[in-house]
C-alpha cells in the first residue's frame, strides 16, 4: 500500500472552482430577500393544480402570482 500525500489528495483540478474575479457581489437586479408564506393544505394543493395547469414549477407560480398581486393592486393608505 502506497503512503498517502500529507497534504491531501492531490492539486486542484483545472477549471474547478468559482471563476477568478466572480465575488463582487449579486447584480442590482437579484432577488435576494426570501419571504415565507404559510398555506392550509388545500391551499397548497389548489396552487399546486393551478401550477400544474399553467405547466409551471410550484415555486415559479408562486412567485408570479404574488408578483401580479403587488404590481397590480392599488395603494390604500394606512388608517391613522
Amino acid at each position: 500500500m502506497t503512503p498517502r500525500r500529507r497534504n491531501g489528495w492531490g492539486g486542484p483540478r483545472p477549471g474547478a472552482g468559482r471563476p477568478k474575479g466572480s465575488g463582487t457581489g449579486a447584480s442590482p437586479d437579484a432577488r435576494t430577500h426570501r419571504v415565507a408564506v404559510m398555506l392550509s393544505q388545500s391551499e397548497l394543493d389548489r396552487l399546486a393544480m393551478l401550477a400544474r395547469v399553467a405547466r409551471k414549477p410550484l415555486a415559479t407560480y408562486a412567485y408570479e402570482l404574488i408578483l401580479r398581486g403587488i404590481r397590480t393592486s392599488p395603494r390604500r393608505s394606512r388608517p391613522s
